[in-house]
């Protein structure tokens, strides 16, 4: 759906305020927007998302399901509801969610990860590293993907392949990731102490 000129503004607005985690801010930008156009999946979306993250996780998800009534092929609302349902520990249907972005987007590393995350927090290591794998496949550059292979890897005893994962992921982290760099540090120095016990 094309936005209405009339709209534009206050969703730029909107989206430059929720980029720098102005979350409530925002939302008065959104619920503007949604005022002169309320079929606009976009502004659902995003509206969502900034829901979502103020921990208001059921708005978040009626706002995705309102995204997604509007336009069920938006690969970014599915992802958007799976990462919320996730929050909220409910796997399965994340899982189910990100199944449904990657049939219409194969190509977002973003979500494989997702996928990947939702995997694990259901013990299922394999499955969960075949998904960081198609997501490293896609951006090599993805330091969360190459975290979450780590830390699945380490699960299933494979410390030394554990222990590159770790390697790339703190390498490849942003600045804002310093205390999950420093404990990522700390495993790799366990694992190779580990390693070095082992006959």
């Amino acid at each position: 759906m094309n936005d209405s000129p009339d709209i534009k503004p206050w969703f730029k607005k909107g989206n430059q305020l929720l980029a720098k985690g102005k979350c409530e801010e925002a939302l008065i930008y959104y619920n503007k927007a949604l005022e002169a156009d309320p079929e606009n999946t976009k502004i659902w979306d995003n509206k969502g998302v900034a829901l979502s993250d103020m921990g208001r996780h059921l708005e978040a998800i009626e706002c995705f399901e309102k995204a997604l009534k509007l336009k069920p092929d938006n690969a970014k609302a599915w992802s958007n509801l799976g990462v919320t349902l996730g929050t909220l520990r409910r796997y399965e249907e994340a899982i189910e969610c990100f199944d449904k972005s990657i049939e219409l987007k194969p190509e977002s590393s973003r979500t494989w990860t997702n996928k990947g995350t939702a995997l694990f927090c259901l013990n299922k290591h394999p499955q969960a590293i075949e998904c960081f794998n198609q997501a490293l496949e896609i951006n090599p550059k993805n330091s969360e993907a190459w975290a979450g292979k780590g830390s699945a890897l380490r699960l299933i005893g494979e410390y030394k392949e554990a222990i590159k994962s770790f390697e790339k992921f703190i390498e490849l982290a942003p600045p804002k990731a310093l205390p999950l760099i420093k404990q990522a540090k700390i495993i790799v120095e366990e694992l190779k102490n580990t390693l070095k016990k082992e006959p």
